[in-house]
C-alpha cells in the first residue's frame, strides 16, 4: 500500500502540468489562474506528504510531543494571560514555539475553537492556509512582471521542493502566507501613484507577520533595499517611499506598545529568549571564524537547494541579466540576491535555518520564470524540464531525508 502513496504525487505533478499547457496555449483569467495554482499547492502538498505512509502522515508533524506549536496549545485558557507569561515560559515549550513568537500557538487556538480540538483539524487547516499563499504570490508576479511571467512562476510554485517539503508538514508554510502579503503590499505601496492605502494594508500583514515569526526581519530588509534601487532611478519617489515605510513602522510599534500595555507581553524580550535559546541549541555563543565560514556557507547552500536545481540556474541566468536594473523584476531580483548573501553571512540565524530560507524562495521563482519567458521555446520545454526537475528533486527528497519537521 505504501508503495501507491508513493505513485500520488507523479499522477497529481502529472496532472499539474497538462494543465499548465493548456493554461500557457490559451491563457485563463488570473483568478482561474490562482484557483488553479491554489489545487495545485494543495493536491501536491498533501500527497507527497502522504509519501511517509498513509494520510495520516499530513497530522504526524502537528503531534509531534516537545516539538511543535499544536503541544502548547493546551497552555492558552484565555488569549492575555498566555500572552503575559509568554516569555517567562518560554524554554517550558516546545522547541518551535521557543524560537518564534506566540502567534503561531494563537492560530492554532483559534482554529481549536472554530474547528475543534483535534490534531486533524489544526494540521488540514494549516494545510490549506498555506496553499493560499499562492494568490499573493501570482499577484506579486503579475505586478513585477506581467501576466504571461506570473503563469510561468505560478507553474514553478507547486514544485518547489522547500515549498513542498514544508507546506504540509509545519507551519512554516503558514507564516509564508503573511510574508507574501506583505510583500506584495510593500512593493505596491512602494511603486503605486497612491501609498497610503497599500501602505496601511501591508502595515496590517507585516503586524501579523511578526507575531507569527521573527524572519519578517529579513523581509522587511529585502524591501528596503529594493526601495533604495528604487530610489537611485526614480529620485522623485523618496517623499513617498519614506511614507510608506514611516506608516509600517508607526503602526507595528503602536501595536506591539498596544499589546505590552494590555498584557505584559514584550516583544524585545521574547525575541531576545529565543535568540538565547537559538544560540544554547546551536552552541554559537562563541564561535571560531573557521565555524562562522562554515555556518555561512552553509546557509547559502541551504537557500540554493530548496529553491531546486532547476531554479537555482535559471535564476542565476536571470541575475546577470537584471544587473543591468532596467526593469522594476529587475531591481527586485538584485535586492533578493543582495538580502540572501547579506542574511547568509551576517551570523544572525544558526538554528532552523532551511525554514528561514523558506520564505525568500518564491522571489527566486518569479526571476527564474522571467529568463523562463526571455529564453523558454514557445512549446513550453524550458519550463516542462524545470516543473520535471524540481518535482524530482522534492520527490527524492520526500524518499530519502526525514521531513517531519
Amino acid at each position: 500500500m505504501q508503495s501507491l502513496y508513493l505513485v500520488f504525487p507523479a499522477i497529481v505533478f502529472a496532472g499539474w502540468v497538462k494543465l499548465v499547457r493548456r493554461m500557457l496555449r490559451a491563457p485563463v483569467p488570473p483568478a482561474y489562474a490562482m484557483f488553479f495554482g491554489f489545487v495545485a499547492v494543495l493536491s501536491l502538498n498533501v500527497t507527497v506528504a502522504m509519501m511517509d505512509g498513509s494520510p495520516a502522515a499530513v497530522s504526524k508533524p502537528f503531534n509531534w510531543p516537545g516539538m511543535e506549536y499544536f503541544g502548547d496549545v493546551r497552555s492558552v485558557n484565555d488569549i492575555g494571560s498566555f500572552l503575559y507569561g509568554y516569555t517567562a515560559n518560554l524554554y517550558h515549550y516546545s522547541v518551535h514555539t521557543r524560537t518564534h513568537p506566540p502567534g503561531g500557538v494563537l492560530l492554532l487556538y483559534f482554529v481549536r475553537l472554530a474547528l475543534g480540538p483535534g490534531v486533524a483539524a489544526a494540521a488540514w487547516a494549516a494545510v490549506v492556509i498555506t496553499a493560499t499563499g499562492v494568490v499573493p504570490f501570482y499577484l506579486l508576479a503579475h505586478r513585477l512582471a506581467g501576466e504571461p511571467i506570473a503563469r510561468l512562476a505560478i507553474a514553478l510554485y507547486p514544485v518547489a521542493p522547500s515549498l513542498v517539503l514544508f507546506g504540509a508538514t509545519s507551519m512554516d508554510g503558514v507564516f509564508l502566507v503573511s510574508l507574501l502579503w506583505s510583500t506584495y503590499l510593500l512593493q505596491r505601496a512602494i511603486t503605486g501613484p497612491r501609498f497610503t492605502l497599500p501602505a496601511i494594508a501591508a502595515a496590517i500583514s507585516l503586524t501579523i507577520s511578526v507575531m507569527f515569526s521573527y524572519v519578517t526581519l529579513c523581509i522587511v530588509a529585502m524591501m528596503l533595499i529594493y526601495a533604495i534601487l528604487e530610489l537611485a532611478v526614480y529620485p522623485s519617489h523618496l517623499r513617498r517611499i519614506a511614507g510608506v515605510f514611516a506608516i509600517c513602522a508607526a503602526m507595528i510599534v503602536a501595536f506591539l506598545a498596544m499589546v505590552d500595555h494590555l498584557t505584559g507581553f514584550n516583544y524585545l524580550a521574547c525575541l531576545q529568549a529565543s535568540r538565547y535559546y537559538d544560540h544554547y541549541a546551536m552552541r554559537t555563543f562563541t564561535v571560531s571564524f573557521g565555524r562562522y565560514v562554515d555556518i555561512s556557507f552553509c546557509n547559502l547552500i541551504a537557500f540554493l537547494i530548496g529553491v531546486g536545481l532547476p531554479g537555482v540556474v535559471l535564476w542565476g541566468r536571470q541575475t546577470v541579466e537584471s544587473l543591468n536594473r532596467r526593469t522594476e523584476a529587475d531591481r527586485f531580483n538584485i535586492a533578493l540576491v543582495i538580502s540572501v548573501l547579506i542574511f547568509s553571512f551576517a551570523h544572525l540565524f544558526t538554528h532552523e535555518t532551511e525554514r528561514i530560507w523558506l520564505f525568500f524562495i518564491p522571489p527566486a521563482l518569479i526571476a527564474a520564470a522571467s529568463w523562463i519567458e526571455r529564453r523558454g521555446t514557445s512549446d513550453g520545454r524550458l519550463l516542462e524540464w524545470a516543473m520535471c526537475l524540481s518535482f524530482a528533486q522534492t520527490w527524492l527528497f520526500q524518499l530519502l531525508l526525514f521531513t517531519i519537521w
